[in-house]
This record gives C-alpha cells, structure tokens and sequence, in this order.
C-alpha cells in the first residue's frame, strides 16, 4: 500500500484545539451530523409504532414497515439500532445474505423464522421491538430461492407466522402460541428495510471535474425509483414515507471527524485529526462513507505503533490510562 502525501491542513491552532476539547463523551448513540434529521423523523414514528397501543384499532392496522435507504456506508444499520436504544425496545437484526428459507438446509446453517419466533418469545412482555432487515436490494433475481425468501419477507412484513414453522422441532420452553406471536408483531412490532439501492445513487450523482471530486447529487431516490429493482408488491409492503441518508459530502466528513476525535484516547487524537483532515479528497473519490472513520483511526493506531523501540507484545498500551506520561516511555 502506497502512502498518499498529506496536504496542507484544512485547519488552523484553533479549529484543531476545538477539536480537542469540544463535545465530551456520552454513553449515548453518536448520531452524526448528516444523520441527525432522518434519526429525529424515524424516532417520531418509531413513538407512535411502539408507544400507542394499537389494539383500539380494531379495523384496521399500522402499516409499521419502513423503508431506511442510504449509499454503502452512510450508517444505516448503526442508526437502526440506535433507534431501538433511543426507543429502549429489544433489537434483532437479519441479513438478507444470511436469510435461511424455511426447508433450505442446503447452506449448512439454521433457518431464519424460527429465529424471530424465538426472538418474540423471548421478548413477549416487552415494550415493542424492532426488527432490522438489512440487504432487501438483494431480492431482486427471479430464482427459487429468491421466491420463497420474498414470501418470508413478506409473512413477517403482514404479521404472519408461516405455517411451515409448526412442522420444525423447537424448543418449546417458554413458547407462547402462534396468535400470541402473529400479535406481537401487528401490534408491538416495527420493522424496518434497509438497503443501499446503490445503482440508482450512481445514477443520480456525477463526480466533479478537475480538482472538485465531491459528489454532485441532483435529487434523492423516491418510491417509484425502488421499483426498478424490486416488485412492486415487495416495495409497497413498507410505508410510502421512506426514510433516506444523503450521500456523504465534504462537509460531512469534516463533521465526522470532529465528532469522533474527542472519543479517540489522547494518545492517538492528533494522528487521527491529521489523517482524518488529509484523506477527505481520498473519502469522497471512493465513496467511503462512515467506514472511512474505522480505517483512520487503525492508520492512527499503525503510524503510532511504527514509532516504538524494541516492541514486544507484553508491552500493550492501556488506552484508558490515566498518566499519559508513562506512554512515551515508549516513543522513539
């Protein structure tokens, strides 16, 4: 790997000394910037979804299945469980990569629904939950697999349990019945689709010419655009308000960076600022999105660690030290 020289600092002293004092730690969810606004949205909804009894419509029921759309690495799977944390409801997460058709045990792995049956089991009693479907983009191909999978897809989305469940064998401990379980979901239940969709980002965006390499987004996908790669009948099992996160531009990976220099141990915050300011360019080209962070901060780690003296793996660093001072013992 070739090292890419650093440009001037976009910053001055001060803007960096912000940096470093600004914005202290929290035990909650870091919500970025760019993210603020869908989060804010999707917590509205998720209140009413989760914080109203639903059994007083007797007519009718919640649709609470939404679509939360954003390019590879924008944060969508962070700010769905975010949301259940903010929500303080139990939390599954399923990958359509990962989903096991109910009689597919050709993968060598166990099948998804009872799964979520054991997951509403478990949680029965609670508030609500949230279930993350990540992936659902990958639907699109006409095979068998895809079929049966879609029709899962499409049980858990109408608050049904399939009814090839009751012929697998399952552990009965704590088991409540198929109605109480079908229940849960319509009335305790929110689901939420995620996926990138990132052919129709690419076709809405165009990279600068010359030396402007940000990312030049001219409108957001809207529901007609998901049908391209999916059914209809698939799209419009989730709710016409979508919840979309942005392409990432310059700006917020300056944010980035800022918010999550104060949660980097002193040690390593100054490399991690520097790396993080010189390699926006490098971001916005590749189109990195939140993960640029991850691979900065191990940048940081790796530049540091290729200063010490006579290394040996006893010599591990506390990052939570509390004396600084005895760390450079260990610098050159």
């Amino acid at each position: 790997m070739s090292w890419v020289p650093f440009p001037a600092p976009r910053f001055g002293n001060q803007e960096r000394e912000e940096m470093n004092t600004s914005n202290p730690p929290s035990a909650n969810p870091l919500i970025l910037p760019y993210q603020k606004p869908v989060f804010d949205r999707l917590s509205a909804v998720a209140r009413a979804c989760l914080y109203v009894d639903r059994r007083q419509f007797s007519a009718i029921k919640f649709r609470a299945c939404f679509w939360l759309i954003g390019p590879t690495g924008s944060g969508k799977s962070f700010l769905a469980k975010a949301l259940a944390q903010e929500m303080e409801v139990p939390f599954l997460s399923i990958s359509v990569s990962d989903w096991m058709i109910l009689g597919g045990t050709n993968r060598g792995s166990a099948t998804t629904w009872p799964t979520i049956l054991s997951f509403i089991n478990q949680n029965i009693e609670s508030q609500g939950a949230i279930i993350f479907i990540d992936e659902l983009d990958k639907c699109r191909d006409k095979s068998n697999w895809n079929s049966f999978l879609r029709t899962e897809i499409f049980s858990l989305c109408d608050s049904r349990i399939p009814l090839g469940i009751q012929d697998l064998d399952m552990d009965n401990d704590g088991e409540h019945s198929i109605e109480e379980a079908e229940a849960f979901l319509r009335n305790k239940t929110m689901i939420i689709g995620g996926s990138a969709f990132q052919e129709i980002w690419e076709e809405r965006s165009s990279t600068g010419i010359g030396f402007n390499t940000t990312p030049q987004t001219t409108s957001l996908p809207e529901l007609p655009d998901l049908t391209r790669t999916l059914s209809r009948e698939f799209v419009n099992r989730f709710s016409s308000e979508m919840f979309i996160l942005p392409q990432i531009q310059e700006k917020d990976y300056l944010d980035m960076v800022e918010s999550m220099a104060v949660h980097v141990p002193e040690i390593w915050r100054n490399r991690f600022i520097d790396l993080g300011l010189s390699r926006i360019d490098q971001a916005l080209r590749h189109q990195k999105g939140a993960r640029y962070l991850e691979e900065i901060l191990l940048s940081a780690v790796v530049e540091e660690r290729a200063h010490l003296v006579n290394f040996k793996p006893e010599h591990q660093v506390d990052l939570n030290t509390e004396n600084p001072e005895d760390l450079n013992m260990l610098r050159v």
